[in-house]
């Protein structure tokens, strides 16, 4: 995946901001020169920097246009073959349209003078753009803007959705003037037109399908197997992640039907219900499982790990797999197919077709309220907050409200749940497979009764159909979603999590960060350092808003 950045002007005044190429050019210098790929034209510059964990170029120049992307679009299982295809085609809506993989595309053509930006069907790897003064200015990772001459204020609609969604909605950033590219959008660029944004992806019109299960579990079937066939390419040793959980469980499932060798890795609590049931699988299946045990399963995410523990760390098995910087992952099955965030509470109000009681569902069930004590001007915010889920539910107005709050949370929840671990790239290098972010395989629980995809019923009854022996083995289940019928007496990572409070040195550090803060003042500083003090003493566990805190200045 890595990174594409550039600057692009059809300005004929002059070229007084040709200083954001040699910033660019400063921040592309520091990675090595042999993965850093560069254009310039009269219109401005274009920089890509890939560590080859696909082993397939991802850049192509000729006369007429140069064309590049990251991560991999899944034509076919090829990207240069796939990058190719995008940039020769007729139609780039048509051919984007049939893309099921997780990428960024980026093409210039100087005969026509124009500039295309898209990203995939769900957006989990987007461009962020700046119109500037005199041109565009952009990236697919978003703290190369903080690295270059702009003054950049905080959004603080997007700082709060974040602190209490864990995401931003709309086409909103951390940063006011830095817009964030919408899932399946493809945006042009040209002297005549200036910046023109569309969606090439119909949602809308995927969700008003309607399948009978038993159709739709044989198409979820055939469509996995598919993705996973063409991710494979001739790879002979994968390597894999394996919790307790339903998610890697079916990947790594699949991928031993179709007769590989796996290396999985299980980064878990000792004791936990998370590690017992990823063991119990992997003896069932003679799968060679390598245990990481962590304190917090939270406060690093999967690809930081693996980046870490695997290559970093130059791992006796890492020459033995086919791409080592390439690792499969089971991101996305709860949400698409468990439909994990759907709560009865939320599941009632869109019956009644009520979208407000639908969103106050929502924010109880997320915990989404902005604390008094500890942000300015909370009260104002968390109205902007229900004001900006509102907007979110205007494209889908179409569908029935029950519908529509499901693919919400494929557009939005799903849309940005690797922007972390994308911004992260350079520091760990490596790339994901991600099947189950697959539009082919998301549009059959979509196509299906709510009802019968809440809870994991469809996802389970999948399962029992098509991979019944990823059931033998216990597994760790969602609370108040459909049971594991093996008894498991671990404790789960929900209740873990729930007794992990930050250590003095850890909570001393973000304190420390947050004092010396100051691209905002939203936070409000004495009120915090009293919630500190509280939770050390042992006082008052305020760790919830501790963490509102840090994540309101992580930006």
């Amino acid at each position: 995946m890595a990174v594409i950045a550039g600057y692009i002007q059809f300005n004929e005044l002059g070229k007084t901001e040709f200083h954001y190429i040699n910033q660019l050019a400063d921040v592309f210098n520091r990675y090595k020169k042999a993965d850093v790929q560069r254009f310039d034209c009269d219109n401005g510059a274009i920089f890509q920097y890939d560590f080859d964990a696909y082993q397939q170029a991802s850049w192509l120049q000729t006369e007429s246009q140069i064309a590049t992307l990251i991560g991999h679009p899944l034509l076919s299982s090829s990207r240069s073959d796939d990058l190719k295809a995008m940039a020769n085609t007729a139609s780039l809506n048509t051919c984007l349209q049939q893309c099921e993989g997780v990428f960024s595309f980026c093409q210039f053509n100087s005969q026509l003078g124009s500039l295309v930006l898209a990203t995939d069907p769900l957006g989990l790897k987007p461009f962020y753009t700046l119109k500037t003064a005199q041109g565009l200015l952009f990236s697919t990772n978003l703290g190369i803007f903080k690295q270059l001459s702009i003054e950049l204020e905080s959004d603080a609609e997007a700082l709060t959705e974040l602190a209490v969604l864990g995401y931003p909605l709309l086409d909103h950033t951390p940063y006011k003037n830095i817009k964030c590219s919408y899932p399946g959008e493809i945006l042009r660029f040209d002297a005549s037109h200036g910046v023109v944004k569309q969606r090439y992806f119909d949602w809308v019109a995927l969700a008003k399908q309607n399948r009978e299960v038993t159709d739709a579990i044989e198409g979820v079937t055939q469509a996995f197997r598919s993705v996973v066939t063409k991710a494979m390419h001739t790879d002979r040793k994968l390597l894999s992640t394996l919790s307790g959980g339903l998610d890697s469980r079916l990947i790594n499932c699949e991928l031993l039907r179709q007769g590989v060798e796996l290396k999985s890795f299980n980064f878990s609590q000792s004791d936990s219900q998370d590690l017992y049931c990823a063991k119990q699988y992997a003896s069932q299946n003679a799968l060679k499982l390598e245990v990481v045990q962590v304190r917090d399963t939270q406060k690093l995410s999967v690809e930081q790990r693996l980046g870490k523990y695997w290559r970093k760390a130059h791992h006796n098995e890492y020459k033995t797999v086919s791409r080592p910087q390439i690792s499969w992952s089971g991101n996305g099955g709860s949400v698409g197919l468990g439909a994990v965030f759907y709560g009865d509470a939320i599941y009632a109000a869109a019956k009644e077709n009520n979208l407000d009681k639908l969103i106050q569902a929502y924010l109880d069930q997320q915990y989404a309220y902005l604390p008094k004590s500890v942000v300015h001007n909370a009260s104002m915010l968390q109205q902007k907050l229900i004001d900006n889920l509102k907007l979110s539910f205007k494209p889908l107005a179409e569908l029935p409200l029950e519908k529509a709050f499901q693919l919400f949370l494929l557009l939005n929840d799903q849309h940005h749940h690797l922007s972390i671990p994308n911004e992260q790239v350079c520091e760990f290098k490596m790339e994901f497979f991600h099947p189950f972010y697959s539009w082919k395989v998301l549009q059959y629980p979509l196509a299906v009764s709510v009802e019968y995809v809440r809870k994991h019923r469809f996802y389970q009854r999948w399962l029992k159909t098509s991979y019944p022996r990823a059931m033998l083995a216990p597994w760790q289940a969602y609370p108040g979603h459909m049971p594991c019928p093996i008894k498991v007496n671990y404790q789960s990572q929900w209740q873990f999590n729930n007794n992990n409070l930050m250590r003095f040195g850890e909570l001393f550090k973000l304190w420390y960060e947050i004092m010396r803060f100051d691209r905002h003042q939203l936070i409000k500083r004495s009120h915090f350092t009293a919630l500190c003090i509280l939770q050390l003493v042992h006082l008052k566990n305020a760790q919830p808003n501790i963490r509102i805190a840090q994540r309101f200045c992580q930006w």
